[in-house]
């Protein structure tokens, strides 16, 4: 019997509804990721990507614009379907991949695709508008009268299929008079197509969809509808375990409330949820609310701090942290100097005190901050700017940037502006680049701007360098405010550092049903390799097959990789074999999104007879470390291999360690190893005084293959780096000379002048001569100017001398 198109919408739009309620996600997955998805398309694309149908062609991008291969476009319809994909006949396509083939059977067999030919499906071909049409008008069972439709360029063999989607305004066409019948259709334009024909003929009634914990102190309560933004506050209608949180607040999505407690880590807590009101209305107008709400609630808290915002008023700057702190960041810097972070009004916020002048921008560098969780979370190294306000506050401007990938960087607002992306300049050199700030949708305050920086990896890093700065310029009047105040021009310099390192592995774990091995890297996958060259043996040594359809990314979770043994078998036991496994994933099967392919990965797993657990490790190495001078020694708690000393393994305040460094072990027991860092390579951190950095030690080993968790280890650096001449100018005897850096003169208590052959070796011609006065110049510290006897008739040069004392920099370091 045929579904009419009106109850066939209710049966996918029911089992939408089941599927989301199943998969209840979290907050932070549920935070819209793709920027380039316009408020047109993005209910669209939020639908296709919670039930499963697709994901992004990379974990920011969605693809709006792109074109759909054949072969995309069937899997996306079967799952949208829902078609039982197994024991279907084979199409008898030969050009569909693994990946596809019970997808594209499965749509043969309904008798909703034909191919191009017998044996060719055409899966690497673009699907056209018109093709859309036929598949979708057949596979929901749609029809339209082909008199209502005014497209001039519709064949015969397309109208009726076109009239169907029309009428049940699945679509509407490119113009009044072109269907667009022959053009690719876009991966937007098909999001809009199947949520039209998903669109749900009943609303369910309100619930809660999710819970997740936040961090050591919160937890997030996801619901499927609006809800009453009053009643959601009041923190008696929730509990932990018998006690209520000491703040509740509605998201600005209004479809999720946070929850604040002193801790909400623990198993088998009880968290309680009574009945809310919702804005949804019933049939007599009456607000409804949903039912109460029981849920067993276990949490372990590993998520790190992190800088959410920062801010400057009146000789005090403010960095909020996205929880609460139990430790301050015990390294700070601005502008390179080092400063006290003391704690703030909240637990949230740290204060340092600092001037600046009004719209100055200035670096901060923090680091060591950890959180209230019971195994401290400490904040990864955190390296921005910090701008005052203009003279006129009433006016938005930036208040930080922090550089947040290879071409990425967040620009926090000092306000709410009326538009959702801004115009700005990028430059290098002479080069001048157009780009755009878009707003993060993600961030709830409205004042978050992302930049994309649309180059590419050679375009950005030229030749051999890995490291480029660029000045970020905002123009004036290019940030409007809701009172129609315009902004100031703003610049800032943003040093980019190319992404190097492939994904690491992280941990390794059988998911929590028990069916899949699971690794988890530290940033995003994008998978290279084929599923059969991950090779998986048991204790016997027996190879087991890896499925390959039920093997893949973890939805939700783009760093990590499922690896499935055991076919799905309906209503039966899916559940792995008790027994030792040993899983080998092979070299280059996996990239970043920067093309840096993964080494092979080998972890044995433990499947219990009554629960699923993990391999317990041996004792992994620990470091600790004493610093004199840019002389760090480092000590294992026990010996350690050649990793120890191989300089890929140490990052000192994020960066890789400067060419030149030295590094080796200090004796035969392999447990200290001494790491000197090369003259010039430190320009901050006053001689004998130094500054406080971070050295990060990771993926050192010990002789049983146990890898170091890694560590920040706080150290001290000095300056080793001396200032030099950049120009030499002369008029009428008087000579300026210019140095890279700010330079002190050293002189006598009373006297501003020395004599300039203490310091330099000036030569007419290659002849020594004489000068007088040697100081520095008013308002002007990376200068010095002294005075000729006689009047200038040959070539000048002047050079400092190996031996003087009397011309240091700021920190001490003697001139060279």
């Amino acid at each position: 019997m045929a579904l009419k198109a009106k109850s066939y919408h209710k049966f996918i739009a029911s089992s939408a509804a089941v599927a989301l309620v199943a998969t209840a996600v979290s907050p932070a997955s549920a935070a819209f990721p793709f920027t380039d998805v316009s408020d047109r398309y993005k209910e669209a694309v939020t639908y296709l990507v919670e039930e499963d149908i697709t994901n992004g062609i990379t974990k920011t991008q969605f693809g709006t614009s792109s074109t759909i291969k054949r072969v995309d476009a069937a899997v996306m319809i079967a799952k949208a379907l829902k078609l039982d994909t197994t024991n279907v006949p084979d199409s008898g396509f030969t050009d569909v991949p693994d990946r596809a083939k019970a997808h594209v059977d499965a749509l043969k067999a309904a008798g909703f695709i034909n191919g191009k030919t017998a044996t060719s499906f055409g899966s690497s071909q673009d699907i056209t508008r018109g093709e859309m049409a036929l598949i979708l008008a057949k596979a929901y069972q749609l029809s339209g009268d082909t008199n209502d439709i005014a497209f001039t360029d519709v064949a015969s063999r397309y109208k009726e299929a076109v009239a169907a989607l029309v009428a049940n305004e699945v679509t509407f066409g490119k113009t009044d008079t072109s269907f667009g019948t022959t053009d690719s259709i876009t991966r937007g334009e098909f999001a809009l197509f199947l949520h039209r024909l998903a669109d749900e003929a009943e609303v369910p009634a309100p619930e809660v969809t999710g819970v997740e914990g936040l961090n050591a102190n919160q937890i997030a309560v996801q619901f499927n509808t609006e809800m009453n933004a009053e009643q959601a506050k009041n923190t008696s209608l929730y509990s932990l375990n018998g006690t209520a949180p000491a703040k509740a607040e509605l998201a600005s999505d209004k479809k999720s409330i946070v929850l604040t407690f002193n801790s909400v880590e623990g198993k088998d807590q009880v968290l309680v949820v009574n009945p809310i009101e919702s804005l949804q209305k019933g049939k007599d107008g009456e607000s409804l609310k949903t039912e109460k709400f029981t849920k067993v609630f276990s949490y372990k808290d590993t998520v790190k701090p992190a800088v959410k915002s920062t801010s400057y008023s009146n000789g005090t700057i403010t960095v909020e942290f996205t929880e609460a702190l139990s430790t301050i960041p015990t390294v700070a810097r601005v502008n390179g100097e080092s400063v006290t972070a003391e704690e703030g009004e909240d637990a949230m916020k740290v204060e340092i005190a600092y001037d600046l002048e009004p719209s100055e921008s200035a670096s901060l560098y923090l680091a060591g901050a950890e959180d209230q969780a019971n195994e401290k979370n400490e904040m990864d190294l955190y390296k921005g700017t910090v701008t005052a306000p203009a003279k006129d506050t009433n006016r938005p401007y930036v208040t930080g940037v922090e550089v947040t990938g290879q071409n990425t960087a967040k620009v926090t607002l000092s306000e709410n502006i009326t538009l959702n992306k801004i115009d700005a300049i990028l430059q290098r050199g002479a080069t001048q680049t157009d780009v755009v700030l878009k707003e993060d949708t993600k961030d709830e305050s409205g004042r978050t701007y992302t930049l994309d920086v649309d180059l590419g990896t050679d375009e950005m890093f030229k030749g051999d360098s890995t490291k480029e700065t660029f000045t970020l310029y905002v123009k004036e009047g290019k940030m409007t405010d809701d009172s129609g105040d315009t902004n100031e021009e703003y610049k800032t310099e943003l040093t980019f550092e190319k992404d190097t390192e492939a994904p690491k592995l992280v941990s390794a774990q059988v998911s929590a049903d028990g069916e899949k091995f699971e690794f988890t890297f530290d940033e995003a996958l994008e998978v290279e390799g084929a599923d059969p060259a991950i090779d998986v043996r048991d204790a016997d040594n027996v190879k087991w097959n890896v499925i390959d359809g039920e093997t893949g990314v973890k939805t939700g979770e783009l760093n990590t990789y499922q690896v499935d043994i055991k076919a799905d078998a309906e209503g039966g036991d899916n559940k792995l074999e008790p027994g030792s496994y040993s899983v080998t994933i092979p070299a280059n099967f996996f990239t970043d999104q920067y093309d840096n392919a993964t080494a092979e990965v080998t972890h044995t797993f433990v499947v219990g007879e009554e629960e699923v657990v993990t391999e317990e490790d041996t004792e992994k190495p620990r470091a600790t470390v004493e610093s004199a001078g840019n002389v760090f020694t480092v000590t294992f708690d026990e010996e350690v291999t050649t990793s120890a000393t191989d300089l890929k393994n140490y990052r000192l305040d994020g960066e890789a360690l400067p060419e030149g460094t030295d590094i080796y072990f200090n004796g035969p027991s392999k447990e200290v190893v001494v790491i000197t860092l090369p003259a010039g390579s430190v320009n901050i951190g006053k001689k004998g005084e130094g500054v406080p950095a971070i050295l990060t030690v990771s993926d050192v080993s010990d002789k049983a293959g146990n890898v170091i968790n890694k560590v920040n280890l706080e150290v001290d650096i000095e300056d080793n780096t001396p200032a030099t001449i950049t120009k030499v100018e002369e008029l009428n005897k008087n000579v300026v000379v210019t140095f890279s850096e700010d330079v002190i003169l050293k002189t006598a208590a009373g006297i501003e002048a020395v004599d300039p052959a203490k310091v330099f070796e000036i030569k007419v011609d290659g002849e020594t001569v004489t000068a007088k006065d040697l100081r520095e110049v008013t308002d002007k510290p990376n200068q010095l100017q002294f005075t000729l006897d006689n009047a200038l008739d040959g070539k000048l040069t002047v050079e400092v001398k190996d031996d003087q004392e009397a011309l240091t920099d700021e920190n001490g370091v003697v001139v060279k």
